[in-house]
C-alpha cells in the first residue's frame, strides 16, 4: 500500500514538474530568457505557490460553516449574513483527515518542486 502511495506521489510531481517546466519553457522564450533560467524560476514559482496553499490548508479550524439547515438562528455572520450565516458545526473525522491529507499532499509537493528547481538551477552549485 506504502509502495502505489509512493508510486501516485512520484507520477503527481512527475507531471506536475512536466507542465511547470514546459509553460517556464514557453514563458522564457516569450522574454527572451534563457531555459536555464526560466525552468527553475518557474518551479520555485509554482513550488513555493503550493508550499503556501498547503499551509493555508492547514491552519484551518475544527469548525465549518453549517449549511441547508432551515429554521435555524444565524450563530457567526455580521447582521445575519456572511461565512458563519446559516451556522457553524464541528468538523466531521472524516473532514479533520482529508484536511490534513490534503496539507501534507501540498506542503510535499511544493517542497518538492523547489528542492527539483534547487538541483537543476545552473547558478547555484550544490558541492
Amino acid at each position: 500500500m506504502l509502495l502505489t502511495a509512493a508510486r501516485r506521489f512520484a507520477v503527481l510531481l512527475a507531471v506536475l514538474a512536466g507542465i511547470t517546466a514546459a509553460i517556464s519553457l514557453l514563458a522564457g522564450l516569450a522574454f527572451d530568457a534563457s531555459p536555464g533560467a526560466s525552468v527553475p524560476r518557474g518551479l520555485y514559482l509554482v513550488g513555493s505557490f503550493l508550499a503556501l496553499i498547503g499551509v493555508f490548508a492547514g491552519i484551518r479550524g475544527p469548525v465549518r460553516p453549517k449549511g441547508g439547515d432551515e429554521g435555524r438562528d444565524s450563530v457567526g455572520g455580521l447582521f445575519g449574513f456572511g461565512i458563519f450565516s446559516q451556522g457553524i458545526r464541528k468538523a466531521t473525522p472524516d473532514e479533520r483527515r482529508d484536511a490534513r491529507s490534503t496539507t501534507w499532499l501540498f506542503l510535499f509537493l511544493g517542497v518538492a518542486l523547489i528542492v527539483l528547481g534547487i538541483a537543476i538551477d545552473d547558478r547555484a552549485s550544490l558541492l
